[in-house]
C-alpha cells in the first residue's frame, strides 16, 4: 500500500493545501447539493472520477475511481444523467497477454488513468492501479450489465507510480511514469520543473522499455496519435505538451499552457482537449481552479475552451470528454462529475 499512501498524500496535500489525512478529513464533511451550479451541472454518488473515456457511440462513459474501497469503475448513463459502480469478477480464465500477476483484491482498487478498446458485444478497459500494488489491470466490460471481469495484469517497472495508459493495438499500451515511489519529494520535484519520470511501452514480447525523449517533469496524460506514430504526453511540472515520435527516432515538439495539464482526450473534430488545474495560484476560497484547450495534433496550436476558479461544488477538473453537443468534466477528488454545453 506504500504507492497508495504516497499518491493520495502528495494529490491532496499538493492539491488541497491540507494535511496527510485529508482523505479522511473531507469524507466528513457535510454533503454538497446536486443542483446545477455555475454554469455546471451534475451526476452525483461518485467517487474521484480522475479519469472517463465514451464507449458505445458516446452512450456511456466508463470513469475511473481514485479512492481505495469504493468502486474500482463506473459507468455513466450520459442519456439519463445517471451513475452506477461497475460489478466486478475474477476470470476463471486469464487472458494469456497478461498473465504477469496474481489477481488483485477488487476492493481495494484505486484507479486513475484509463484507456479502452471495444469491439462487438464488449469493451475492454486498462486502468492504472495504486490499490495493493502498482499495475495495469485489464477488465472485459459489459456495458449492457454494467459488469466486468477482470482478465489479466502488468505489474509497472520498479519504482514506476504510474498515471495515464494509452493503448498502442497488438495487445500493446504506453503508460506514464508521473515520479518514483522512492522519491519522498516526487511532487515538489515535479512543482520545480525537476525531470521525474517517463513513458513506457510494453508489448507482449518484450515487456516495457523506455521510450526516449519522455524524460520529462511528472509524466502526465498520454494519448496515442491517430496514425500511431505519435503519442501526445503531458508534462505536469514545466507545463508543456510535447509529441513525441513513437519510434524513438526523430524530434520531439511541444507547446506551452499556463495550467498544470493533466489528461488528454480526443475530441469529435479531431484536435485534443488538454485539462489541467491551476495548482500554487491564488484560489478562490480555496479552491482549485482548472481549465481546457484544444490543441492542434498537426499544427500544435492551443485554442482556448474555458476556465473556471473552481467551487464548493466542483473544482480541480482533470479531463474533458465530448459526447453530442456536452462537455463532460472528472476530478480528482469529488463525489461527482460535471457537464455544461460546448461553448
Amino acid at each position: 500500500m506504500k504507492s497508495v499512501a504516497l499518491t493520495l498524500t502528495l494529490t491532496f496535500c499538493a492539491l488541497a493545501g491540507t494535511a496527510p489525512h485529508a482523505e479522511a478529513q473531507i469524507a466528513q464533511q457535510k454533503p454538497i447539493s446536486c443542483s446545477p451550479a455555475g454554469g455546471l451541472h451534475f451526476v452525483c454518488g461518485l467517487t474521484n472520477v480522475e479519469d472517463f473515456l465514451p464507449i458505445a457511440g458516446g452512450r456511456w462513459l466508463v470513469g475511473s475511481s481514485m479512492k481505495a474501497g469504493s468502486a474500482g469503475l463506473y459507468l455513466i448513463d450520459t442519456s439519463a444523467k445517471t451513475a452506477k459502480a461497475v460489478s466486478l469478477s475474477i476470470a476463471a480464465s486469464p487472458d494469456p497477454l497478461y498473465t504477469g500477476c496474481t489477481p488483485p483484491d477488487l476492493k481495494g482498487l484505486v484507479t486513475h488513468g484509463l484507456d479502452v478498446t471495444e469491439e462487438p458485444g464488449h469493451v475492454t478497459v486498462y486502468a492504472i492501479n495504486h490499490g495493493g500494488r502498482e499495475s495495469v489491470e485489464i477488465f472485459r466490460l459489459d456495458p449492457r450489465r454494467a459488469s466486468a471481469v477482470w482478465i489479466g495484469c502488468v505489474l509497472m517497472p520498479p519504482g514506476a507510480n504510474g498515471n495515464a495508459i494509452a493503448v498502442l493495438g497488438k495487445g500493446s499500451f504506453a503508460v506514464s511514469k508521473f515520479i518514483d515511489d522512492a522519491d519522498k519529494q516526487g511532487f515538489q520535484h515535479v512543482r520545480a520543473g525537476k525531470i521525474t519520470g517517463a513513458v513506457y511501452v510494453w508489448t507482449p514480447a518484450k515487456g516495457f522499455s523506455e521510450l526516449p525523449g519522455t524524460e520529462l517533469s511528472g509524466d502526465n496524460g498520454l494519448l496515442a496519435s491517430r496514425d500511431g506514430n505519435s503519442l501526445f504526453v503531458n508534462a505536469y511540472g514545466t507545463r508543456r505538451i510535447y509529441r513525441v515520435p513513437l519510434s524513438g527516432r526523430g524530434e520531439r515538439t511541444s507547446v506551452g499552457v499556463d495550467f498544470d495539464p493533466d489528461n488528454l482526450r480526443w475530441a469529435p473534430d479531431g484536435q485534443i482537449f488538454v485539462t489541467g488545474q491551476f495548482v500554487g495560484a491564488p484560489r478562490a476560497k480555496g479552491h482549485v481552479g482548472w481549465a481546457v484547450v484544444r490543441l492542434d495534433p498537426r499544427t500544435m496550436r492551443i485554442t482556448p475552451v474555458l476556465r473556471d476558479p473552481g467551487s464548493a461544488e466542483f473544482e480541480g477538473a482533470t479531463s474533458t470528454v465530448q459526447i453530442g453537443q456536452t462537455l463532460w468534466f472528472g476530478t480528482f477528488r469529488g463525489d461527482r462529475v460535471a457537464y455544461r454545453r460546448a461553448p
